[in-house]
């Protein structure tokens, strides 16, 4: 019975430990998502104190989202190899050496390699794997506990802007960017909350050797260093298998997913052009800093209410998530282009909210979406291909933003660039709707199946057209 305890597959607990993996999913996800959507309260100071343009500023946070995408399936892959807790742990460090660096940057280069290269190392070394430890941890609870774990970055990015720019007053910028590098230690405290749930496997089979004799250690030398580098090389082997298991790009050969991901380039081409710009803009409108800042709390705290609420609405075949994606996505365009209207502070709260209720009711309905296109099987390679994908749209969208304003002298060219990107990715799911309703051809369903992944790809592709859309 003991010997065979260890070679079965271990059973996700539904609790007991599980909820402490999601503490420390909750403070992983307020350090990460929650601070880089709070970096808009420091964009004016890094271009005074820099001397910078508004495109040279806004690479800053560029390079830190798209790092964290491009590298998200690397820290995925390193935690199955390693372990979660090292990975963990070592993604906090990373965090917060980023931020400790930048606190003595004197050139704007020091910025982008430390809080845009280090910390965006950092934050996909610890996002990507403690969602996915979360997700071994349960299964009949597991949208409870993805759920809670989400919630720290909500919480987070209400309480942050305003305590950034208390730091900033109180202790100046290199101070508040110390304070926060210490903050982010709080990751390898989550780290360490991380127990695998195969805790005594190889424990076990280490001890199994050491039965024959003791003297067969002290024998040779040798043997420790030729075990040494076979482990090495094994678990080279076994990162580099998980990493290229995740980025199936034959996915991409469906027609609907590829529509699909078209839609959510555009939507990451100008997604942290709002947060980034709308305090800027309120200053720039001489509101002053501590209300400007709180409109970044405004947009957090709709964004939650209306996460809770998408995620409250029952399915509907008429109108599906699909539907939902596109429809929230045209309101947030509709919304961003008519933002240069909002010249106060009472309708820039207006804005605030109306911008925090889309952008919550697009989030959850994303991914539910690219799981229905492409199946259970396949949506690790597909979310790693949307990773990529957000990582190169998100390198480029918010300095092109920055360009815009600095040829432009005004804060609502970016506001209209990313409106019209948003409602060009909203309309994009209901050409799928339109493709559904064109009659059905045999031999149109023959010369797409080439185009497409075999058999598995065949079927998803049906299912897109006649249930998912």
């Amino acid at each position: 019975m003991t010997n065979s305890s260890p070679q079965s597959p271990p059973q996700p607990p539904d609790g007991g430990w599980g909820w402490m993996v999601v503490v420390g999913g909750f403070i992983v996800s307020g350090c990460t998502a929650g601070i880089f959507r709070s970096l808009g309260v420091f964009f004016l100071p890094f271009s005074r104190q820099f001397q910078a343009t508004s495109s040279e500023t806004a690479w800053v946070t560029s390079i830190l989202m798209s790092v964290m995408f491009f590298l998200s399936p690397v820290g995925t892959a390193l935690a199955s190899t390693i372990g979660f807790r090292p990975t963990i742990m070592i993604g906090g460090v990373l965090s917060a050496a980023g931020y400790i660096i930048s606190g003595f940057a004197t050139q704007m280069f020091h910025l982008y390699l430390g809080i845009g290269c280090l910390t965006g190392l950092g934050y996909a070394l610890t996002l990507s794997p403690i969602m996915a430890i979360v997700g071994q941890y349960f299964t009949k609870r597991r949208a409870m506990a993805n759920s809670l774990t989400m919630l720290g970055s909500s919480i987070t990015s209400m309480s942050f802007p305003p305590l950034f720019q208390f730091l900033m007053d109180e202790y100046g910028l290199k101070g508040a960017l110390l304070i926060i590098g210490g903050f982010m230690l709080n990751m390898v405290v989550a780290g360490a909350l991380i127990r695998p749930l195969e805790a005594f496997k190889d424990k076990k089979v280490q001890n199994g050797p050491k039965k024959p004799g003791d003297n067969e250690l002290d024998d040779s030398e040798v043997v420790p260093e030729t075990v040494t580098t076979k482990k090495c090389s094994a678990a080279a082997m076994n990162f580099l298998k998980t990493f290229w298991a995740q980025m199936d790009f034959k996915v991409i050969r469906i027609p609907a997913v590829a529509l699909f991901l078209t839609s959510l380039f555009l939507v990451s081409f100008g997604v942290i052009v709002p947060p980034l710009y709308i305090v800027p803009r309120a200053k720039s409108l001489q509101i002053e800093d501590y209300t400007a800042a709180s409109l970044l709390s405004v947009i957090s705290i709709a964004d939650m209410v209306s996460r809770l609420a998408v995620g409250a609405i029952p399915e509907n075949q008429k109108f599906g998530r699909l539907d939902q994606y596109g429809l929230s996505l045209c309101l947030l365009g509709i919304t961003n282009l008519l933002s240069p209207l909002a010249k106060t502070y009472p309708a820039l709260v207006a804005y605030a909210i109306a911008q925090g209720v889309f952008y919550g009711a697009f989030v959850p309905t994303s991914l539910t979406c690219l799981a229905e296109l492409v199946g259970p099987k396949r949506l690790p390679s597909a979310i790693g291909i949307l990773m990529s994908i957000q990582g190169f749209a998100s390198l480029s969208g918010p300095p092109f933003a920055g360009w815009l304003f600095d040829k432009t002298k005004s804060y609502d060219a970016t506001f209209i660039q990313a409106g019209a990107g948003f409602l060009l990715a909203g309309l994009l799911p209901f050409l799928l709707r339109l493709r559904k309703k064109q009659p059905a051809d045999t031999t149109e369903e023959q010369t797409d199946t080439p185009h497409t992944v075999k058999g598995e790809t065949d079927i998803l592709l049906v299912s897109a057209r006649e249930s998912t859309v």
